[in-house]
């Protein structure tokens, strides 16, 4: 009886015909019917699940698997046909199934219990070596080349809520107001997106934030509120606050003045004597939950450092933009993917998603049920010889 591999369960959670939708919409199949954008996906996310450094090793890893081929999906792959594909193949295919990834895995969470903290932040990724003279050079780094990865996810879950991918020297603000904005959430991020017509627009949709005010903030105290005894010498101040600046520059409106705001001032998780200003639309929840919520910024980094250390977007199989986008895009559908067979396993998952992560990679091409199976009648044909040498006559 067939029984699919891991790397086949992974690969179930992949709408077949989704896909399909977004290569037709993108033609991304029209020139290269033979190796098609499914054979290129599945060749990728084995690339980035078995730990592949090259495209030679990609193809040694599926042609010493060949009769997994045809349960896949796939068929034979050559380097070289990998390597066209990734130069030519348009990365917008790649970047659309990556939405849509996370919107089904949005819809799947609003069936349990919501979220409604949201959080939002960007990180460079540095392009190193020759061949990337394509790309904006960093910021601070002025002699390397880099992209900037855009996310906004789910604070409790770590789960992907929203992606983008741009030049270094785009702001993120810039990014920010592509990001989808709903109604009951709670948005949290920090002074690079300090714009406040864009704070205008999140109240608009419904929805607060939570993030830190910039000290030369032109604002007045509407009101002083009370420190809850439990939380004095962290929480310095409590304060509704207005902002008082109309008219920042060149003639823009602030929309956002005249607006009532909550102003919560702690002590500088640093050491250092300026205290960190926390700046929230929330005006009626305590002052230490919208320090808590703050807090909770923290997880976007730790998924930007598990994401660099664990997939691959650090060391590019290939040089092109094109294919440099592809493979980022593809490390963010093996992350979901990964999130999504750590759910489906549920508490038989190891803790730790790298726990996982390296499972797999060991075990890609195992069949599950099959090693369960033979674990039984080991186990059973161990019982029965135990049983035959405690046979007395």
């Amino acid at each position: 009886m067939f029984s699919n591999s891991t790397l086949g369960v992974l690969l179930k959670a992949l709408p077949r015909d989704e896909i399909q939708e977004l290569v037709n919409k993108h033609g991304s199949d029209r020139w290269r019917k033979s190796f098609g954008t499914w054979d290129h996906l599945v060749a990728m996310l084995t690339g980035q699940f078995s730990g592949a450094r090259s495209l030679r090793e990609v193809e040694t890893v599926l042609a010493g698997h060949a009769n997994h081929h045809y349960h896949l999906g796939i068929g034979a792959i050559r380097r070289s046909t990998l390597s066209d594909a990734n130069a030519g193949r348009s990365s917008a295919v790649f970047r659309d199934i990556v939405q849509m990834m996370i919107s089904r895995a949005g819809r799947a969470k609003r069936t349990e219990i919501r979220s409604v903290l949201s959080i939002l932040d960007a990180s460079h990724i540095r392009l190193s070596g020759l061949g990337y003279d394509w790309a904006k050079k960093t910021r601070t780094r002025g002699t390397c080349y880099g992209l900037k990865l855009h996310v906004q996810m789910d604070a409790d879950d770590e789960r992907l809520e929203y992606s983008d991918v741009t030049p270094t020297n785009v702001n993120d603000l810039v990014a920010a107001w592509d990001f989808p904005l709903e109604a009951g959430r709670t948005y949290v991020f920090d002074k690079g997106y300090c714009d406040y017509n864009w704070w205008h627009e999140i109240i608009q949709a419904g929805s607060h934030f939570v993030t830190r005010l910039k000290h030369n903030g032109a604002k007045k105290v509407i009101e002083n509120n009370p420190i809850n005894s439990e939380d004095e010498g962290f929480i310095l101040s409590d304060q509704v606050i207005e902002l008082t600046n109309r008219s920042p520059r060149a003639g823009k409106i602030n929309r956002l003045a005249g607006t009532a705001l909550r102003l919560i001032q702690i002590k500088h998780p640093g050491g250092k004597s300026r205290p960190f200003q926390i700046v929230s639309s929330n005006v009626d929840v305590s002052a230490a939950t919208i320090a808590a919520i703050y807090k909770k910024r923290w997880a976007v980094e730790l998924l930007f450092k598990w994401i660099k250390q664990n997939l691959k977007i650090k060391r590019f199989i290939g040089q092109s933009r094109n294919a440099v986008m592809i493979q980022i895009f593809v490390a963010l559908i093996a992350y979901i993917l990964l999130k999504m067979f750590k759910n489906l396993l549920g508490n038989a998952a190891p803790h730790r998603l790298r726990d996982l992560l390296v499972t797999i990679q060991h075990g890609l091409f195992h069949r599950p049920e099959m090693f369960q199976r033979r674990q039984k009648y080991w186990q059973k044909t161990f019982e029965n010889q135990q049983k035959l040498w405690e046979f007395t006559p």
